[in-house]
């Protein structure tokens, strides 16, 4: 694939799996995160956390948090052994685990309503340290520029903090002058994707999305993972247990293992 080889995931902070899953596996697990949304938990495990419920705005983004606690079948397609062997090879490491999913919903937008600002994954895990961490974006949707891709900026992962930049503020025009101030030159990538294929960045490569001008909408499920270089880092206060459940593998289960 052209986009993989172009983009690397050491220099770029990202780069672009070919179709790592069938239309019939993406199909399927699309119809599982459905359930999810409508509130059945196959399992009897709730997820760790949904930022939409049923009634809010049905143009907001769906954003829920370890949907694979949830269903049987949405883990066993994160957990599929050609998906491990490809990040396995990708980011050249011995180990793949799992560690956190979620299930990102776009629907048609409205005004601002899909918008997701600019930010780094890791300023959400202080309990990380950058090293030997990953987010792949599974599409169980075809992604095209009208439907609100991911936004790479290249090279991002080499960049120090930029203070203001946020996944949740939505106003894009001003996220974009607060990355202007601080970079003059820079410039971004679409995430475009065919059903079934993988985008993968790094955890310090800036990234946002827009709004989906589609009828249909932009389904996305996000896994991030680790591999044998990531370290734990000590906290105190309300994150400080936050990864103790690694070592269960129904919670974070590992993909692949040379």
């Amino acid at each position: 694939m052209e986009n993989s080889e172009k983009y690397s995931l050491e220099k770029h902070g990202f780069s672009f799996l070919g179709k790592i899953f069938t239309n019939k596996e993406t199909d399927h697990c699309k119809g599982s995160l459905e359930k999810i949304i409508n509130g059945f938990y196959e399992t009897g495990q709730p997820p760790e956390e949904r930022f939409w419920e049923i009634g809010d705005d049905k143009h907001s983004i769906i954003k829920i948090d370890k949907p694979h606690l949830c269903n049987l079948d949405v883990w066993k397609f994160i957990t599929n052994k050609r998906f491990g062997l490809a990040l396995s090879n990708l980011t050249k490491s011995k180990k793949i685990k799992i560690w956190h999913s979620q299930l990102v919903w776009k629907p048609t937008s409205k005004g601002s309503s899909g918008n997701a600002g600019w930010h780094r994954d890791a300023q959400y895990w202080p309990f990380w340290s950058t090293k030997g961490l990953y987010t792949a974006w599974i599409a169980l949707t075809d992604v095209v520029s009208s439907s609100g891709p991911v936004r790479y900026i290249p090279s991002s992962n080499h960049w120090n903090r930029i203070d203001g930049l946020d996944f949740f503020k939505k106003d894009l025009k001003d996220q974009n002058q607060i990355l202007t101030k601080k970079k003059s030159d820079f410039n971004v990538v679409d995430a475009i994707l065919n059903k079934g294929q993988v985008s993968v960045h790094k955890s310090l490569t800036y990234h946002s999305s827009g709004s989906n001008n589609d009828l249909n909408p932009r389904v996305g499920l996000v896994v991030h993972f680790c591999d044998e270089n990531s370290k734990r880092v000590s906290l105190k206060g309300e994150n400080k247990n936050y990864l103790n459940y690694l070592q269960d593998e129904f919670f974070a289960p590992t993909v692949y293992e040379k």
